[in-house]
């Protein structure tokens, strides 16, 4: 599955520029990961409100925002929906952490990544319903390696060094960038293409040409490392269904 993803770029290319903390992009056909996750697919996690284990967290003044109820009968904690509705139709935007399973295929990727370079992955989507829709300050990842796949849409990235900056701080207000953050990068990602991003690089993202899709994949090789993989296995239920009760 990874091989497929990164192409025409080849494992060892990829690693290569891996060892050398480069950070690339690899242009692909707008419909390579079309139907990768589709938007039914992110409507129905979407409203498992009951499902605080991944809540969705709305991107709100730079940062990520979560809306839950911790007095709600029958469940510990439930997303608090109505909220959400207003923030996303308020052009905010949105994402989905946890999401190595929302379907075969991406739990299949994830599990792929984890294997060819012996880390823990996990699969996050980014929704941001219309152009200028919000958008993390800049910041930087870490311990993560991150691949992201532009789904659908357009997005617009800076990549950014920095200077006389305290090791320990992740994130920056936009009047301090000036002062401690130089642009290296500035491209637009389009429907197809892939970034690969190392740890502690810092970044800004933007969606100003229209509503956007991404996946992002952080894999780290450390932080998780007294802990088992998780078992993505898929489930086949309707062919399990369907054999028995045919054998009946």
């Amino acid at each position: 599955m990874l091989n497929n993803i990164i192409a025409p770029t080849t494992i060892e290319e990829f690693k290569t520029k891996m060892d050398n903390s480069e950070t690339f992009v690899i242009k692909g056909d707008k419909d390579k990961f079309k139907n990768l996750i589709t938007l039914d697919e992110i409507e129905t996690t979407l409203n498992n409100g009951c499902n605080w284990n991944v809540p969705v967290s709305v991107i709100y003044d730079g940062a990520r925002q979560l809306y839950i109820a911790g007095d709600v009968a029958w469940t510990p904690q439930a997303l608090n929906k109505t909220k959400v509705k207003e923030m996303i139709e308020a052009n905010n935007s949105f994402m989905m952490m946890n999401q190595s399973q929302i379907n075969k295929q991406v739990a299949e990727l994830v599990t792929s990544i984890e294997d060819e370079f012996n880390m823990f992955g996990d699969a996050h989507i980014y929704v941001s319903p219309s152009s200028e829709a919000t958008g993390y300050k800049a910041h930087r990842d870490r311990p993560q390696h991150k691949i992201y796949l532009q789904l659908e849409g357009t997005s617009n990235w800076q990549i950014l060094d920095h200077k006389d900056l305290d090791e320990e701080i992740p994130y920056l207000e936009e009047e301090d960038e000036n002062k401690y953050l130089v642009e290296r990068m500035n491209f637009e990602l389009e429907a197809g293409d892939l970034l690969y991003m190392p740890p502690d690089t810092f970044h800004k993202v933007r969606n100003y040409n229209g509503a956007r899709i991404s996946l992002s994949i952080p894999f780290n090789p450390s932080a998780y490392s007294d802990m088992r993989k998780m078992d993505r296995t898929y489930i086949p239920l309707k062919d399990i269904w369907n054999n028995a009760t045919t054998s009946e």
